[in-house]
């Protein structure tokens, strides 16, 4: 495995980690809002987790160009912004992982918002959403036999991922759907 697979990997899981307070939090899809408010999580013991605060994508601005980016593994492409800078492109097993940086995270919901239904995927949750102080985007989708999870953080604070950095980075992460 080489040295940057460790740090797309550790990548994978800090987004995973926010897909997941985002998840458990109530996270709605692109449709609705919701905020949670700072004080009333202040309010409790100092152990009180970090408020998480969603809102839908913005429809407006002028549409972000795209690519098709060819996957290693069986899907074979999938659509990636034109502007993203590709650091990982793998798959083991049958799932697939795509991390790509140079794309700030509302863009990368406003893109996948168009893109992934264009593709033939059907997208399940599009939401912006702020944790403390990171901010990023976590898109859920299905099709052509796979489920998959996009998340994008502003900031990926404690690591980089090599020719791409710490600053909005975005992880794609596809598996084949369960039968």
């Amino acid at each position: 495995m080489k040295k940057h697979r460790s740090a797309a990997l550790a990548l994978t899981a800090c987004a995973a980690s926010l897909s997941v307070a985002a998840c458990s939090a109530g996270t709605p899809s692109a449709s609705s809002s919701t905020a949670s408010s700072p004080a009333a999580s202040s309010a409790g013991s100092s152990k009180s987790p970090v408020p998480i605060v969603s809102s839908a994508v913005p429809t407006s601005g002028p549409a972000i160009a795209g690519r098709t980016l060819q996957i290693n593994g069986k899907i074979g492409s999938f659509p990636v912004p034109a502007a993203a800078k590709i650091g990982e492109n793998m798959s083991g097993g049958s799932a697939l992982l795509v991390v790509f940086g140079s794309v700030a995270p509302a863009d990368v919901a406003r893109f996948y918002a168009t893109a992934l239904p264009q593709a033939g995927f059907t997208v399940t949750t599009n939401s912006l959403v702020t944790q403390g102080g990171q901010h990023g985007a976590i898109i859920q989708f299905t099709g052509h036999g796979f489920k998959g999870n996009i998340d994008s953080v502003a900031q990926f604070p404690g690591a980089s991922v090599a020719g791409i950095g710490a600053t909005n980075v975005t992880t794609v992460i596809m598996s084949p759907l369960s039968k």
